[in-house]
Formats: C-alpha cells, sequence, structure tokens
C-alpha cells in the first residue's frame, strides 16, 4: 500500500520552521535546555472547553491514529493536555508541543511552527484561528506534516543517546565488512556473520528482542526497488541465515497481514520503505519490520538495512523507534 504526498507537506512545514528559530531560551545566559517529555508524546496546551468539544476529538483523531503494521492498537501519540494557565516551568521544555486558540476576537488565523524556541530539540506548533471550522481546515492540512516533524524529533533524541553508549567494536566490523557505519548502542552485538548479511541483535531478559538483517546483492535493474522482489528476496535470506526453534522453521514475511510501502529517501538516496510483519514457518511467533533498500552506485550493490522486534504481548511502537533512529545514524562515504 503505497502513501500520498506527505513529503510536500513536511517539506512545506519544514521551511515554516527554518524561518522562525530562536537559538536559545534564556537570552540573558544563551542556555538552550535539552527538551523533556516522554517518548512519542505530545503535550496539547488548550482550553478545558475546546479539549472537550469536537477540537479536541480532532486533535485525538489526527495524532493518536493506529498505524496498520503493529497488530495491537497502539496510538501513534501519547497526548497530555494542560491548560494555558500551567504552561509555565518545565511544560515550555517539552519535545513536543501543539498550542490551540480558538476565539472570535483573533483578527487573522494563523498557523505558526518554532523550532528549538525553549529547547533541543523541539517542535512547538501554534494554531490561532477565528472559528472551530478554520481550526479544523487548517488542521487537516497540517497534520501530516506535523507528525513527521514531531517523528524526526524522537529519532533525533534516541540517536543523540545512544551516541554516548556506542558499542565501537561493532560500529567497525559493520563498516569494514560492508563499508558502512552505523551506532549500536550497548547490548548490540554481531550474532551471525555470512556472505554479504549480518545478522545483529540484542535480547533484553529473554524477553524483547530487537535486531537487524543488513544483506546487500548486485544491483539489476529497478524492478529491484519493487516490494514484492524485496519481501521475496527477504524469505530467501531469513530461510537461509534465521532458523526458528524448530528443525525446518525459519523466519519469514507474514502472509497475512499487509506490506505498507512506500517509495522514500534514505540518507539521499532513492529507496524503498517497507513495513509489515514477520512470523515463523511453522511455529507461533511473530513481530513488525521495517526495512530500507537503495542503491550504492560506486559499487552498483542493493543494500537492504532490515530492523525488527520480538516482543510477545509488549508494547511495540518506541521499540520500532529504537531500530528507526539506529537506522537513522547511517553514513557512508560517497567515495
Amino acid at each position: 500500500m503505497k502513501s500520498s504526498a506527505k513529503f510536500l507537506l513536511l517539506f512545506i512545514i519544514t521551511l515554516s520552521l527554518g524561518s522562525c528559530q530562536p537559538t536559545t531560551n534564556d537570552s540573558r545566559k544563551g542556555i538552550l535546555y535539552t527538551s523533556g517529555g516522554k517518548t512519542s508524546e505530545i503535550l496539547v496546551v488548550i482550553s478545558d472547553g475546546l479539549w472537550q468539544s469536537s477540537v479536541g476529538d480532532s486533535i485525538k483523531a489526527a495524532f493518536q491514529d493506529v498505524k496498520p503494521w503493529l497488530a495491537q492498537p497502539e496510538p501513534s501519540y501519547d497526548l497530555m493536555r494542560i491548560n494555558y494557565a500551567a504552561f509555565q516551568d518545565m511544560f515550555p521544555k517539552y519535545r513536543n508541543i501543539i498550542i490551540v486558540k480558538i476565539s472570535s476576537d483573533i483578527y487573522e488565523n494563523k498557523f505558526k511552527a518554532l523550532k528549538n524556541a525553549h529547547s533541543n530539540p523541539q517542535t512547538l506548533i501554534e494554531f490561532q484561528c477565528k472559528t472551530k471550522q478554520d481550526f479544523f481546515e487548517m488542521l487537516s492540512n497540517k497534520a501530516e506534516g506535523i507528525g513527521a516533524i514531531f517523528h524526526r524529533n524522537e529519532l533525533y533524541r534516541i540517536k543523540t543517546a545512544y551516541k554516548g553508549i556506542n558499542v565501537d567494536s561493532l560500529t567497525r566490523k559493520i563498516y569494514q565488512k560492508f563499508g558502512f557505519k552505523m551506532v549500536f548502542p550497548r547490548g548490540f552485538y554481531l550474532y551471525k556473520d555470512g556472505s554479504d548479511f549480518a545478522w545483529i541483535h540484542k535480547v533484553v531478559r529473554n524477553e524483547i528482542e530487537e535486531g537487524f538483517l543488513i544483506y546487500t546483492k548486485p544491483y539489476s535493474d529497478t524492478m529491484d526497488f519493487d516490494y514484492k522482489n524485496i519481501i521475496n528476496y527477504r524469505n530467501q535470506i531469513t530461510k537461509k541465515y534465521v532458523p526458528g526453534p524448530l528443525p525446518g522453521s525459519y523466519m519469514k514475511v507474514s502472509s497475512i497481514f499487509p506490506p505498507y510501502y512506500e517509495s522514500t529517501e534514505f540518507h539521499g538516496r532513492y529507496a524503498t520503505l517497507l513495513r509489515s510483519w514477520w512470523d515463523v514457518e511453522g511455529y507461533p511467533m511473530g513481530g513488525p519490520f521495517l526495512s530500507y533498500t537503495f542503491v550504492d552506485t560506486v559499487a552498483n550493490r542493493l543494500i537492504t538495512i532490515d530492523g525488527y522486534i520480538k516482543a510477545f504481548k509488549k508494547e511495540k511502537r518506541d521499540l520500532l523507534l529504537h531500530l528507526e533512529s539506529i537506522m537513522d545514524s547511517f553514513e557512508m562515504d560517497e567515495e
């Protein structure tokens, strides 16, 4: 299932963010605080009346949608709501903020997007509208792009934290094998090493497994980016390298859950992003995964970086963010 033109929305809002970018939150001290808030949380500053009306319902619908690649219902974001008077002390330092003001006294409808106004990383969004209908229309046009910017905030925060606990030896091994670098936080190790293949994972208390499958092959043509071909090749790789708990069992892409894919960009390279569900042939086990497939034009090879989660009866939304943030640390020399 292919996504629509959310990149245009993201581009427009990014321009807006760049056009109004304070560098500090304390002009006397020149300090920019580290932003706060839980992972995947949005602070909504709005009056009690508006929150309890259709305005609040529309905000919940826009930012608490459930992504189809998660088998269990988890909202995209958790919403924390406060009124205007409470927006002081620690609250202006939250990472993702939406302020909504609707009043007939407002002269002109306005949409503001501020980057790092009070902390870093931070995006502060403000809606000033004359009527509820004006707000509904503005939110409809902006919500997807706002969500994408908030998502980037989450990835940046996690990626920055992981740099401080990077397993340098693993980064070196991946660079020596594939020619690119990734930041893997403490706990990850190279579990299996094959020809043009690496399996990296981390297990937490035998309850949660976060893993990466990295593999390459010679690039043929643009059909290599077709999601069906990506799935077929993934199944070939996992059948060869990723066995299940029983003889003859192995990891594969689920045939029950529909794949969600889109043409996108991965660190300046054209790529296919695939999200779906993996399971095990002959054994009741599964979980979500996402992958980026792109071309190294210098070596004329197709590279796939695939991250998966195994966490039975555990929430997986934020675990997937951990994988994405590690993928976002990708670096490869152009020569």
